[in-house]
């Protein structure tokens, strides 16, 4: 993998690169696989993934943590974020004993349930409409059946709201707003017309490499964007990317992501176990609490396998297997399962997936010099 760096890098072009650009009015950017394969319905996939996550068993420190947070991050109330105080543990007339569960019609501040999208393990996501701006959002509600811990859970998504408020990017997905109803704790952000990347592969196996460059190199900008503020995403997957009918990629579900303020914020210590098995970098698979920006290449790394073969570089029955494999076993090279994969893009696949998070790419740069020499070619 050091030859292949050698490769790469000194073909690194001078000067700052200027991130791929998608001209949306331009059909010949776009597929036609995305005009074929794309209902025109709205699907959200932000909620319905399979996650190991502990942060919902962890003691609270503190209710206030909305001043850390902004001091820590850089954020300034032009950002419009508002986190509202959470009810302290004990003040149980705040949190109904029997919490209702969200239904289309209800309403949450300023915005109305329209539909629900999906129900996950900690959340249902619903699309909503905004009385105020007249527009369509996503709407994540803790789902308070399978929360053992509630005030963590408000703490958990308060944390999401303010990782996401960080990020301004057009390849993530954008943060609108923050609340507590009496009812539940909400999340709005933009609402994104089309399908997860984790939808298209299970209807139709692997796409084409041309295609899965496309799409992957866009998932590299926003990651960069991810990274350029401070944060690790460390749920990296196809089902956190969401693609638009004209091609264009969003990364979502920011509920795992770390950084160091967000986590002194919300009282996490010691080790953790965060992410999903598939997808777990080796380093993460160890503790989730003390990983950089090359756990989530590795992770898109898998993504990058999962879409140019039609399946996951290892296999397991249990998560326990499926870590095992991440920690010990040599993926077989795409190029070898799928003919079609060029040499140098199984490379770069294998290069993102080395155990060793010194033996790949070390950031943003590295990477993005990766896909540009592909897609000069």
């Amino acid at each position: 993998m050091i030859a292949l760096r050698q490769v790469l890098l000194p073909r690194k072009a001078k000067g700052k690169r200027r991130e791929t650009e998608v001209n949306h009015a331009d059909s010949a950017l776009v597929p036609l696989y995305f005009a074929t394969h794309i209902p025109a319905s709205a699907t959200e996939s932000m909620a319905m993934n399979t996650t190991i996550a502990t942060e919902f068993d962890r003691p609270e420190k503190s209710s206030e943590v909305v001043d850390t947070i902004r001091a820590g991050t850089g954020l300034t109330e032009s950002t419009s974020l508002t986190l509202p105080k959470l009810p302290a543990a004990d003040d149980a007339q705040d949190i109904p004993s029997e919490p209702a569960i969200p239904q289309p019609g209800d309403r949450i501040g300023s915005y109305v349930l329209q539909n629900r999208l999906g129900k996950g393990v900690s959340c249902f996501v619903f699309r909503g409409w905004d009385e105020v701006g007249k527009i369509p959002v996503a709407v994540k509600i803790v789902n308070w059946e399978n929360v053992y811990d509630r005030t963590a859970a408000m703490r958990q998504l308060r944390t999401e709201a303010a990782a996401l408020a960080r990020i301004k990017h057009p390849r993530v997905v954008r943060f609108i707003d923050f609340g507590f109803d009496p009812r539940w704790p909400y999340l709005i952000t933009e609402f994104v017309e089309g399908r997860s990347l984790g939808d298209l592969l299970r209807t139709g196996g692997a796409l084409p490499v041309d295609w899965t460059v496309y799409l992957l190199s866009q998932t590299v900008d926003g990651l960069g964007a991810v990274w350029r503020a401070g944060l690790v995403h460390r749920d990296i997957k196809p089902d956190n990317m969401l693609i638009g009918p004209n091609g264009v990629v969003k990364l979502i579900d920011f509920g795992l992501a770390k950084a160091p303020v967000l986590q002194i914020a919300a009282g996490q210590t010691g080790p953790e176990l965060a992410g999903t098995a598939a997808y777990l970098a080796p380093e993460q698979a160890m503790d989730a609490a003390v990983v950089d920006l090359r756990a989530d290449i590795y992770s898109l790394g898998v993504t990058f396998y999962e879409a140019l073969t039609g399946r996951l570089p290892f296999e397991g029955k249990n998560r326990v297997q499926m870590i095992f494999h991440h920690l010990n076993s040599a993926p077989q090279p795409p190029s070898e399962l799928n003919p079609a994969v060029p040499q140098l893009i199984s490379d770069i696949c294998l290069w993102m997936l080395a155990k060793n998070p010194d033996e790949r790419p070390q950031n943003y740069e590295e990477l993005r010099q990766a896909f540009d020499t592909v897609m000069g070619q």
